[in-house]
């Protein structure tokens, strides 16, 4: 079945001719809500039943904390939809979001302003150029999923170094590639475009050589009704899109484009922390596991149900959480010391 997955990505290749971009011409420029507008606090009240809210409050003080930011200047590289900059700024001294999404700049201005959060503001720059910011600027830097959208990693997190103060903290969230083994090499995700559009977007994941191609096809179709159309007896699976299916739907098909991202495992960026001159690192837990399984031990009658005490409750398995190392991938968070 792999074979006939490459298959489908040469037919791609080769018939729509595919224009190789980068992360935010690929997709973040065309998302209203990077997060489907399903973020607790910034999009959502907060729900005490459910425990991915829980996990997000994990998420906070995971970051507040392995940043070392209460009261602090905070980098968060890759705001998204001002996630995490914007439930950690009620506890920063400030919090600036930079991307290179013109788009997710905009989104996050509006939902700071919304939240009336002026301690958090938001910075555009151009993908591969300096960062825009002076030597030893920050007290602490959060990347949530964002150093491998950038062109090259490694000199991303050697510009994240060079802002960063002396003893300053750096927290990676990353993707662990080898999580897809066995499986979930191809997949498809669509997104929604509104006005009728959507994007089917295809992923070639080469988990050895820790890189991935995405092909995102851009289709005169609602989300809904291309997902319909991929779903064979109720089940949705990346062996439904084959050529046939494609060139079915050719005629829909209104724009194309690709784009590859280098996903380093955790021990590559072990390596390159270390060879660009962090003096401590740390794969750790993460608060947001640890915040999910607290969830997971009340029961309906005994869980608190307002947010300050489920705060402190967090806050202390947060900060066992992030001081514990774990196994390089398994929880893929890691903490580096300048």
């Amino acid at each position: 079945m792999l074979m006939e997955n490459k298959n489908v990505f040469n037919w791609i290749e080769e018939k729509l001719s595919p224009d190789f971009c980068t992360s935010e011409e690929f997709i973040y420029n065309e998302m209203e809500s990077q997060s489907d507008f399903g973020l607790p606090i910034i999009y959502q009240p907060f729900d005490y039943t459910k425990s991915l809210h829980w996990a997000d409050r994990g998420n906070l003080f995971d970051y507040l904390y392995s940043t070392g930011g209460e009261g602090k200047k905070l980098l968060d590289f890759g705001p998204g939809d001002g996630w995490p900059s914007l439930i950690v700024a009620p506890y920063a001294k400030e919090v600036i979001g930079l991307d290179s999404s013109a788009k997710r700049i905009e989104v996050c201005t509006e939902n700071a302003k919304r939240m009336g959060i002026t301690n958090a503001s938001f910075i555009n720059y151009e993908v591969g150029t300096k960062l825009p910011f002076e030597d030893n600027t920050f007290d602490g830097v959060m990347a949530a999923s964002s150093v491998e959208q950038t062109p090259n990693p490694k000199k991303t997190i050697e510009e994240l170094y060079r802002v960063l103060k002396p003893g300053g903290r750096l927290r990676i969230y990353y993707e662990a590639l080898n999580n897809y083994k066995g499986g979930q090499e191809n997949d498809f995700w669509i997104a929604g475009l509104g006005s009728g559009l959507c994007k089917l977007i295809l992923f070639d994941r080469n988990i050895d050589d820790e890189y991935v191609i995405q092909y995102g096809l851009t289709i005169e179709m609602s989300e809904e009704e291309l997902s319909k159309k991929i779903s064979l007896d109720g089940k949705d699976s990346f062996d439904n899109i084959n050529i046939s299916f494609l060139e079915n739907i050719k005629s829909k098909i209104i724009n194309v484009k690709a784009c590859k991202t280098i996903h380093p495992s955790g021990k590559t960026y072990m390596s390159w922390l270390k060879d660009v001159g962090f003096k401590e690192i740390l794969p750790s837990h993460s608060g947001r596991i640890a915040a999910y399984k607290l969830f997971q031990q009340f029961t309906d009658e005994n869980i608190p149900k307002d947010l300050d005490s489920i705060d402190e409750l967090i806050k202390k398995v947060v900060k066992v959480a992030i001081e514990l190392k774990a196994p390089i991938d398994m929880d893929p968070m890691i903490t580096a010391v300048k």
